[in-house]
């Protein structure tokens, strides 16, 4: 919990210097975040019936739920569903794939949009110091905090959280769906897959600590 109150004051830290303009286009993201886990969902859907199609067409065939389906395009005998159902198979993993460079796109446009804000943000503040502040301090730190810092926080926080955020939309969107699917199968897949994860961020957290304390007091001195 140590680690994680610090992060949450960074991350408001940096909502409260984010423009208004960034801000709403923060929550355009988010909009185009809940289209693209709904492709996921349509994507992931598309799988059962296009492998039961190719395993078994005849049950697929004979299933309630596929009647509207197979009344729409007028399909008569089994064999007849593996074309259209490759066809909307993938239809759907190319909408899903799209949709998702899209997010892709407009994420990483907004982390570095916002990115350059604060950089001119700091280099104005820097700039407007009074001169005994300039003469007292040593140039390299100025430098590097315009310089390196401000792109590392485009890359060490900014592009991070917006893709946290992105990553967990979708996470969320799929597992309610697998969830409705196949309950059981799901919770098992969850708990193994999520104390893996668990497993590493607990392992690998404390060295990475470490060394982004280790280069921020060093990219001071390179300079």
């Amino acid at each position: 919990m140590q680690n994680v109150t610090p992060m949450n004051k960074l991350f408001f830290r940096l909502w409260q210097h984010m423009s208004l303009r960034r801000r709403r286009q923060f929550f355009l993201l988010l909009l185009l975040m809940m289209v693209a886990s709904l492709a996921e969902i349509i994507s992931i859907g598309s799988v059962i019936p296009f492998l039961g199609a190719l395993t078994s067409p005849e049950n697929f065939f004979a299933n309630p739920l596929a009647q509207p389906f197979i009344s729409f395009l007028k399909i008569e005998s089994a064999n007849q569903l593996i074309a259209p159902l490759t066809i909307v198979f993938c239809l759907s993993a190319i909408l899903s794939g799209g949709v998702r460079l899209i997010l892709l796109m407009f994420t990483t446009r907004l982390s570095f949009a916002t990115g350059s804000d604060l950089g001119i943000e700091i280099y104005q503040r820097t700039l407007y110091q009074p001169y005994k502040v300039h003469v007292s301090r040593n140039s390299s730190e100025i430098i590097n905090g315009i310089s390196n810092k401000a792109n590392a926080i485009i890359y060490s926080v900014i592009l991070p959280a917006i893709t946290l955020v992105s990553a967990s939309v979708m996470l969320l969107a799929i597992l309610i769906t697998l969830i409705y699917i196949d309950p059981i199968i799901s919770f098992f897949t969850i708990f193994i897959f999520g104390s893996i994860y668990i497993a590493l961020s607990r392992y690998t957290r404390n060295n990475k600590i470490k060394n982004s304390h280790v280069i921020a007091k060093q990219s001071t001195q390179i300079i």
